[in-house]
């Protein structure tokens, strides 16, 4: 199968962007794998439905969605509220993605570790060159602000400010974009600790991969950076005893993109473009360097505001929450975007508790395998996989993410899922063999 088709179906399922007649592009992913399993395979494979991982979790999400709807019901709130319309839409990409799996490691068992993770880069890649092009020729950037949905977009925007956050071809934008390309960044970190061969992620092409990453971290938002920071630490904790020998071997590399860099900027660029950079896009990136030039504080307003949205909640709040979420200004608490905000007022401690329980299932089985093995690629795979689990809880400060944000959970199961596949397969294979 070829490797880009691949890359496009996950692309089609993880950013879910609306599409004319189709409606999102999710819809559009299940066609295209059910006609390469009719007239390619002769069958419609779903098997890995029952792997017991992946049904655990979408188990779980239908759980998920039960247990909101019941909070909801009791708190006589409306039923068919945002958050659990989110939790079935969830469900539906998840249910997607499983259905893709066996197009997306076909042939690959023995390495569909890699496979899954080189595609991730790859389509968020892609995602980020689509916003630089977006930005760069103002009416493909227009084209792509106006297939996002109205009401949305109305909503979220007044006059609307840095525009370019809609320069994407994704469904979901802010927060839950930006917090999509962190995973993204840690993925990218964990490949180069593996000795992966794989044709498209070596030489040259491994930096073109990375920038791509990092300019769609830029035009979506910050909190993405999380992710770039934790991926780095995680790939100095596991190769700080070669690091020197890692910096020399891709010394060459690195100056030259440096230069391509420095070039592209100083020369390809039109004085306009540069100045638009200048003006919009590295003040809202790198604010907290603007503020530390301004006014000598690594601050960045986002965060800053952040804290604002964290208060005081009264018992019963904490107990069983009011059924509505904090965005919403209803029930005598000030506005809120802050995800553990919105968990208590929504459903106190005990949904919290079950979005922790419904989090855990998509990393207990991983992380279990890899505590099994001794070997060092076992010790990354376990220090990555819970990296992203924290990452998520982080992500969580800022807004609703656990067992909220689709892109996350989707890249998350395929992970895992994938994982496991491949446990299965190298065990299977060594009893075979043995």
């Amino acid at each position: 199968m070829n490797f880009l088709f691949k890359v496009a179906i996950l692309f089609l399922i993880v950013f879910n962007f609306r599409l004319p007649y189709i409606y999102n592009s999710v819809f559009l992913s299940i066609v295209i794998c059910a006609v390469y399993y009719i007239f390619k395979k002769n069958t419609l494979p779903f098997t890995y439905f029952f792997q017991r991982y992946n049904a655990v979790i979408l188990i779980g999400t239908l759980v998920l969605a039960f247990v909101v709807f019941i909070i909801a019901y009791f708190h006589g709130t409306e039923i068919a509220s945002t958050k659990e319309k989110r939790i079935w839409v969830m469900l539906l990409m998840l249910l997607a993605l499983v259905f893709a799996l066996p197009l997306l490691i076909e042939e690959k068992k023995s390495r569909a570790f890699d496979e899954i993770a080189i595609i991730i880069c790859y389509a968020f890649a892609i995602q980020g060159l689509i916003s630089f092009i977006a930005y760069l020729y103002p009416p493909f950037g227009n084209f792509l602000f106006e297939m996002k949905p109205v009401g949305m977009v109305e909503e979220d925007a007044g006059p609307i400010d840095n525009i370019f956050r809609f320069y994407n071809l994704s469904g979901i934008f802010y927060v839950e974009l930006t917090a999509a390309f962190g995973v993204a960044f840690i993925v990218f970190f964990w490949l180069m600790l593996k000795s992966s061969d794989h044709p498209y992620l070596s030489g040259w092409k491994k930096y073109m991969v990375f920038i791509f990453i990092f300019l769609g971290t830029v035009f979506s938002g910050r909190t993405g950076f999380i992710g770039l920071l934790m991926g780095l630490g995680g790939w100095i904790f596991f190769s700080y005893r070669r690091l020197f020998t890692v910096i020399k071997r891709n010394g060459a590399y690195i100056i030259a993109f440096f230069i391509f860099i420095l070039f592209t900027y100083g020369v390809v660029f039109s004085d306009s473009q540069r100045q638009s950079f200048n003006d919009e896009v590295f003040p809202f990136a790198f604010e907290w360097y603007y503020n530390y030039m301004d006014y000598g504080k690594f601050e960045v307003g986002s965060a800053e505001g952040t804290r604002s949205h964290y208060y005081y909640l009264r018992d019963e709040t904490l107990l069983r929450g009011h059924g509505v979420d904090a965005f919403l200004n209803q029930i005598g608490y000030p506005h809120s975007d802050a995800g553990y905000t919105n968990i208590l007022v929504f459903g106190g401690i005990p949904l919290l508790i079950v979005l922790i329980i419904y989090q855990f299932l998509y990393f207990a089985r991983p992380m279990a395998v890899a505590l099994k093995g001794n070997s060092r690629d076992h010790r990354i795979c376990l220090g990555f996989f819970l990296l992203l689990l924290v990452y998520i809880f982080i992500v969580e400060i800022k807004a609703p993410a656990i067992g909220y944000m689709h892109l996350i959970q989707v890249m998350y199961i395929a992970l895992g899922s994938v994982y496991m596949i491949q446990y299965y397969y190298q065990r299977e294979q060594a009893t075979l063999t043995g």
